[in-house]
C-alpha cells in the first residue's frame, strides 16, 4: 500500500479513534476535516485495501450501512461491539475475558475440525444507547 497523503490520514484517524466503526461517508467526512481530501470511490477503495491488509474489520449494521472498525491484532481474538438500534452508532466493548476468548477459539477450532476455513468470530450486541434511552438525562448533563 502505498504511503499516499490519505491513506496516511486514513490510519491516522483509525489510531486516533480506536474504538470507532465508521460509514464510508463518516471517514470522508474526517478525511476532509484532516486536511486530506478525496472522493468516495477512493475512500471505498483505501478503506477496502486497509480491511484486505487486516487493518479494518468490515461490517454490516441493522441499517445496512457497511462499517469499517480497526481489526483486533494480535491474541485480542474478537473484538465486540454493541450496536444501538435508534441511532445505529456503534461502540466497541472492552476485550471478553479470558474464559470467552477461550470458549471463542474452541468453537473455532470444532469448525475447523469439521472442514470449515475462514473462521471469523464476530460479536455484535444491539440495545439502546444511553443517549437515546435516556435523552432527558443526556441533555441536563
Amino acid at each position: 500500500m502505498r504511503a499516499t497523503r490519505a491513506t496516511r490520514a486514513l490510519a491516522a484517524l483509525y489510531e486516533a479513534r480506536p474504538d470507532a466503526a465508521l460509514s464510508e461517508a463518516e471517514v470522508e467526512a474526517a478525511l476532509v476535516e484532516a486536511g486530506a481530501p478525496v472522493n468516495k470511490v477512493t475512500v471505498y477503495r483505501m478503506l477496502d485495501r486497509f480491511a484486505g491488509a487486516g487493518l479494518l474489520h468490515k461490517q454490516v449494521d441493522a441499517a445496512r450501512v457497511t462499517r469499517y472498525a480497526r481489526a483486533p491484532q494480535g491474541e485480542e481474538g474478537a473484538a465486540p461491539r454493541f450496536e444501538c438500534d435508534d441511532c445505529h452508532r456503534q461502540f466497541r466493548l472492552p476485550s471478553g475475558s479470558a474464559k470467552v476468548q477461550s470458549a471463542l477459539k474452541q468453537v473455532l477450532q470444532a469448525l475447523a475440525t469439521a472442514g470449515h476455513e475462514s473462521l471469523a468470530v464476530d460479536i455484535a450486541v444491539h440495545g439502546r444507547c444511553a443517549e437515546c434511552a435516556h435523552p432527558a438525562e443526556e441533555a441536563a448533563a
